[in-house]
């Protein structure tokens, strides 16, 4: 507490004895040091580490961990998003999914909340849908969202996603998803386009 004098009842003001308790109190029980720990820790999301970026993730609505499939497959269910695969190059679907579960870092964690807070007040105009993924991918490469014209879109990456990245884009639910828009997923590969004449798909 600061100005402790001006706190006092003026019949106790003048007492030394009770002055000298109350101010080596006031310095054992000061909890400044701690309310700017407390503040770089857990209030300012541009610091805050472990536990204070968890609630900022309860506050927004997203998990540090993140289910990761595990395998690729062929399937129906899988052929408008990123775990695409073409005949003779991954097997049949048997009906059970192998996933994993990875724990975001910090900065990883910090950067899906800043998405997923955006995510959250988005108008959903692509304009808002790509300000949310420079935030994501930005230091990976180009991603942006290409509007259909017919009801559908199509979030474009030109780059090759992680795991983990698929795994945000597909499962932590953080791309918004207009209500009644087809969304579909793309991944362009530049190394592709330059040295060959056919479309670039994944």
């Amino acid at each position: 507490m600061r100005a402790i004098e001006q706190t006092l009842l003026s019949q106790y003001a003048n007492s030394p004895s009770l002055g000298m308790i109350i101010n080596a109190w006031n310095q054992a029980i000061d909890p400044a040091a701690l309310i700017e720990v407390w503040y770089a820790a857990v209030w300012n999301i541009q610091t805050a580490q472990g536990y204070g970026l968890d609630v900022w993730g309860r506050i927004v609505g997203v998990s540090r961990v993140l289910s990761l499939t595990a395998g690729s497959c062929l399937g129906f269910a899988e052929s408008n998003d990123l775990s695409e695969e073409g005949f003779d190059t991954a097997p049949w679907y048997t009906g059970e999914a192998s996933t994993g579960s990875f724990r975001l870092s910090d900065e990883g964690y910090r950067q899906l909340v800043y998405a997923k807070a955006l995510a959250n007040i988005t108008d959903c105009s692509v304009l808002s849908l790509n300000a949310i993924l420079r935030v994501l991918f930005g230091a990976s490469g180009a991603a942006y969202v290409r509007d259909g014209q017919d009801m559908s879109m199509t979030y474009v990456f030109e780059f090759l996603p992680s795991p983990v990245q698929i795994s945000i884009i597909q499962n932590s639910g953080v791309l918004p998803r207009p209500a009644g828009v087809d969304v579909g997923y793309r991944i362009i590969d530049r190394t592709i386009q330059q040295n060959d004449f056919d479309a670039d798909i994944s």
